[in-house]
């Protein structure tokens, strides 16, 4: 490869165009750590400024490499590999990232390239060195190197590749636990549980001493399935290690999810003494005494964490739950608009504007809705919707569609408000609407299976258009196949075609997927019309038994005058 220097002080000097292209960029400094700038140095440096603008990207990274090797300055080396990169060319890559290191032998970055490029190409002898290099480097940054060794390798090597990487790289520091650690982290992320369970055991007997390796075998637990295994192994881990935070946290967060709540809050409250009360066992706390009734203790847990400066959007929704259910509705509107823009940011707004509206401040809600779609347009159509469902609890019918309407109007084709009218139309016995924004959001996007299901299940139930409905419900079977609700449609139009045994199998699936008090009217009619009544009456009944006032099964009882 040519390498460019600069033109003798005789030679013809640069054409006209390079000048003007160079002269609208600050001209180039000495690079930190290189040496003074010379003639050749500057030549190199903008001559491969203009080639990357031209698009020359070949004669821009000889120029960088060369300007590279005259200074002795990494960022050129870097971007002559960048540059090799962008043109695929991994040869060139390779040539400038060796340079890159060597110039800047502790930057990570460069290590971890040079691995990349080098395992791309099979040129396997030196990846090692650079493996421990990243291992070397990460530790004085306080990093985990074998982790960021596997993040190279991982990238393009096969996963049995891969573990003979690491496991070389782990042996070449056989003191450090860290090694066995990546080990089984590689093999769990490859979802090889039998061999990452093996290393993780063989790092605990390495290195009992070592509090992760227990973390990474319950890890590998919970991957299997084995939640009691990885619970009673932490259980035992707490107890050896009982000042490590991240076990005794592990385990605490298993044993909620075990609901074993009393015993979760307890190893809370250790670990809260632990972290002298600078984490975030407050918040745990607070949940688990909200789930247990106890709103006062879990008030003081989310009061505690407002006043660390954390999770507070979080803390503030459920600080407005409690207040809320402590009959404190103006405290609760507080705590839930300091919970915006959080986790619960859409269900304490809806909050916000339902208590406003139990308050007989309907105004104030819908001005309040009204000032957030101005503070935040891109949450219009949420807002909408909120607004919209205000309305129907509040307003009347025809406020209700005037406001779908107004933001159809403002949003012309959004499929949210169009098929939210559609389904809003139907309940007022508009099928007109409910065909029309069904239609147009099909049209707009053809495997929309919930628009596909509505305009089926509708016509089906509303209509005689039968064979259209099946239609659209089968096209959404197609895009959804284990859609209860889908399931449920198929059932019900097979039934309005007197196809009462197909009927019955699509509901029997719908029911056993969600046992949903509309698909359990659908289905105990069906049953009821084959002549299977005692099995149709236990099928409600159980519904009434949680819902006594269920309209869907109570219109089918009055309807066949049971």
């Amino acid at each position: 490869m040519a390498h460019k220097t600069a033109p003798e002080p005789a030679a013809t000097p640069p054409a006209e165009p390079l000048t003007q292209s160079v002269t609208e960029h600050s001209p180039p400094t000495t690079p930190a750590g290189a040496t003074e700038l010379t003639e050749d140095i500057v030549f190199n440096l903008l001559a491969g400024e203009v080639a990357t603008q031209r698009g020359a990207l070949d004669e821009a990274y000889d120029y960088q490499l060369e300007a590279a090797r005259l200074s002795g300055d990494a960022k050129s080396a870097e971007r002559a590999t960048r540059l090799a990169l962008h043109m695929e060319r991994d040869d060139l890559a390779t040539e400038a990232a060796a340079l890159w290191v060597e110039l800047a032998p502790t930057d990570l970055t460069a290590r971890q390239l040079i691995v990349i490029l080098m395992l791309r190409q099979d040129e396997n002898a030196p990846v090692l060195e650079h493996l421990k290099a990243i291992v070397q480097i990460s530790e004085k940054q306080d990093g985990n190197g074998f982790l960021n060794a596997m993040a190279a390798i991982n990238r393009e090597l096969k996963r049995d590749v891969v573990m003979g990487w690491m496991r070389r790289l782990a042996l070449a520091f056989p003191d450090d636990p860290r090694g066995g650690y990546a080990l089984a982290i590689t093999a769990l992320v490859e979802k090889d549980f039998s061999t990452a369970e093996k290393e993780a055991n063989q790092l605990i007997e390495a290195h009992p001493d070592w509090p992760k390796g227990y973390l990474v075998l319950s890890r590998i637990h919970l991957a299997r399935g084995d939640k009691a295994q990885a619970q009673a192994l932490l259980a035992d881990a707490v107890d050896r290690f009982a000042e490590d935070p991240l076990l005794r946290s592990a385990y605490a967060r298993l044993l909620v999810d075990a609901k074993k709540y009393q015993l979760a809050y307890e190893q809370f409250q250790v670990l809260e003494q632990i972290e002298q009360g600078r984490g975030d066992s407050s918040y745990w706390m607070g949940l688990i005494a909200l789930e247990q009734g106890r709103n006062e203790v879990a008030r003081k847990h989310f009061l505690h964490l407002m006043s660390l400066d954390k999770r507070t959007d979080l803390a503030a929704y459920y600080l407005g739950r409690i207040a809320e259910d402590a009959d404190q509705p103006k405290q609760a509107i507080d705590w839930y608009q300091r919970a915006e823009g959080g986790e619960f940011n859409d269900e304490a707004q809806v909050r916000v504007v339902r208590l406003m509206a139990d308050q007989g401040s309907i105004g104030e809600a819908l001005e309040w809705l009204q000032r957030k779609r101005i503070q935040y347009p891109d949450q219009s159509v949420r807002l909408y919707l909120i607004e919209v469902s205000l309305l129907r609890d509040h307003g009347t019918p025809e406020q209700v569609m005037a406001l779908f309407d107004k933001a159809i109007n403002a949003m012309p084709g959004n499929s949210d408000l169009l098929y939210a009218r559609g389904l809003y139309a139907a309940s007022q016995n508009r099928l007109d609407i409910l065909e029309r924004d069904m239609l147009q959001v099909i049209d707009s996007d053809p495997e929309n299976a919930d628009a596909l299901n509505a305009l089926g299940y509708t016509l089906a139930d509303q209509t005689d258009r039968h064979q259209e409905a099946l239609d659209y419900i089968q096209r959404a079977l197609a895009l959804k196949p284990d859609s209860a609700a889908i399931l449920d449609s198929m059932g019900w139009v097979m039934f309005r075609m007197g196809r009462l045994q197909e009927a019955l199998e699509y509901l029997q699936r719908a029911f056993a997927k969600l046992p949903d008090p509309e698909i359990a009217a659908h289905l105990g009619e069906v049953l009821w019309m084959t002549g299977d009544h005692q099995q149709a009456q236990q099928i409600w009944q159980g519904v009434l038994k949680e819902s006594p006032d269920n309209e869907h099964v109570l219109e089918v009882m009055r309807r066949l005058k049971i």
